[in-house]
């Protein structure tokens, strides 16, 4: 699967902003897999996609400022923030979400990427079905379940049956914006 071609096309970006995004995306998920998974599911990853290095240093994803995922701004900014750890004053509303605190979070990120790339937040619920896709061409199908383990963002990405509002980004994303922009 052609990644870079895939998001040029579905996002309506140049090849520069594809690859920016690209890498930036994998080494978000490269993170979350060293962290949860090991250094071992990590080093697979990246040996499966050696070309994530190169696309994390294309111009305008270094370029880009280097800031943490939840500081981003206006809503999704506000929401990942609020979301993603600061449970003590919001205790109550996590405990109703469960699991969808840390997916706010990953979603609050991806938008967050996307503003950097100049690309529209609206866009966002393309992105994780695509990235989806190509981990799935490019990694053992094990090693693809334990990834979907930890980055639950990219669970409700694949085919088969997500709906506008399913799971996923797309579902995230429905609810939280209110159907797009």
């Amino acid at each position: 699967m052609d990644l870079i071609g895939q998001l040029s096309q579905q996002l309506g970006v140049n090849g520069t902003q594809a690859q920016g995004l690209a890498g930036s995306l994998l080494k978000r998920v490269q993170g979350t897999v060293q962290e949860k998974l090991g250094p071992d599911a990590a080093n697979q990853l990246g040996q499966a996609i050696p070309e994530m290095e190169t696309w994390q240093q294309a111009p305008s994803a270094t370029s880009a400022p280097q800031t943490a995922p939840d500081a981003g701004g206006g809503l999704m900014g506000a929401l990942g923030g609020l979301m993603s750890g600061q449970e003590g004053g919001a205790g109550g509303m996590l405990s109703a979400l469960g699991g969808a605190a840390g997916q706010a979070g990953d979603v609050a990120a991806v938008v967050s990427l996307l503003g950097r790339f100049n690309i529209d937040a609206s866009k966002a619920s393309l992105v994780a079905p695509l990235l989806l896709n190509f981990l799935k061409s490019r990694l053992d199908p094990a090693l693809v379940g334990r990834i979907l383990s930890v980055v639950p963002l990219l669970a409700g990405a694949g085919g088969g049956g997500n709906t506008p509002g399913g799971g996923g980004l797309g579902g995230m994303l429905g609810g939280l914006l209110g159907g797009g922009r």
